[in-house]
């Protein structure tokens, strides 16, 4: 099992709104079932087991769900390698996995192994569509936005992340500067569950568009704030200096024959160099 987010746009779509409720019920509870590429066993008794263990006589009712979540196209049922396998197409998108577990089965042909939609463009090669976004019926569509591997597609992609120009934050989220951002979150607040706040932001700025600068501000604010209400303390960095254990080991000394002289001033001073740098 795994922890995933609801949008709020969930309970306002239209087509989710015309299935049975226990469709309905299955249907969240698939989310966290399946693994980070959206893919699982096709197995009620295994759905049950791990979904809704307090619940004995349900299996029949799974079974419905899942015949009717796949005619409305909220899943795809399929074979592959002799297992009954089920995969909720766009789940890559909508659950914003930031650091995808080991996945056990692959998704039916037509996506990558990611879970991402793959069609042919004019020239008769796969292209992967790297955004949905729900019509006005609630349905998960491709979007016309693909990667390109011209020239000019190149350098769309460079200044996709132009500093003044508004982006949403699924596209800051791939973003080199939210990449940097989450390493000095991660070191400030090694116990932050950093994912989950990710999916938390992700689903509070949902369609947004902000400039690079303006979703690092809100994210690192987001991070400490949330740190701060889990009392969860931001991690002081060790600073070496000429008398510290690490400069006094490196010099081969000890604390009775530690002295601040150039040799220990510089050692500490490089360590201190190689910490940043990480």
């Amino acid at each position: 099992m795994r922890i995933r987010t609801i949008r709020p746009e969930f309970y306002q779509s239209e087509s989710v709104g015309s299935m049975t409720w226990k469709a309905r019920l299955v249907f969240i509870n698939l989310w966290s079932y399946v693994e980070d590429n959206g893919v699982n066993l096709d197995n009620p008794r295994l759905f049950r087991g791990q979904c809704m263990p307090y619940d004995d006589s349900v299996l029949d009712d799974i079974e419905d769900a899942f015949a009717e979540l796949e005619q409305c196209g909220s899943i795809i049922r399929y074979e592959r390698d002799g297992k009954r396998l089920l995969f909720v197409p766009g789940f890559e998108k909508w659950q914003n996995i930031q650091r995808p577990g080991t996945c056990h089965y692959l998704p039916p042909d037509g996506w990558d192994k990611r879970g991402r939609k793959i069609i042919p463009d004019d020239s008769g090669q796969l292209q992967e569509h790297s955004c949905e976004s729900p019509d006005d019926s609630g349905q998960l569509h491709d979007c016309s936005r693909s990667r390109s591997s011209s020239r000019s597609g190149k350098k769309e992609e460079e200044n996709k992340f132009s500093s003044s120009k508004e982006i949403t934050a699924d596209c800051y989220h791939d973003s080199i500067e939210y990449a940097v951002t989450d390493r000095t979150i991660a070191s400030e607040y090694a116990n932050l569950d950093v994912t989950d706040a990710w999916n938390t932001f992700a689903s509070r700025h949902y369609g947004e568009n902000r400039t690079i600068a303006d979703w690092t501000r809100l994210w690192k604010g987001w991070c400490q704030r949330r740190a701060n209400m889990s009392g969860i303390p931001p991690s002081k960095r060790h600073i070496h200096t000429w008398q510290c254990e690490h400069v006094l080991q490196a010099l081969g000394r000890d604390k009775e024959t530690a002295t601040p002289d150039q040799r220990a001033c510089q050692m500490a001073k490089q360590l201190n160099k190689e910490e940043n740098a990480k």
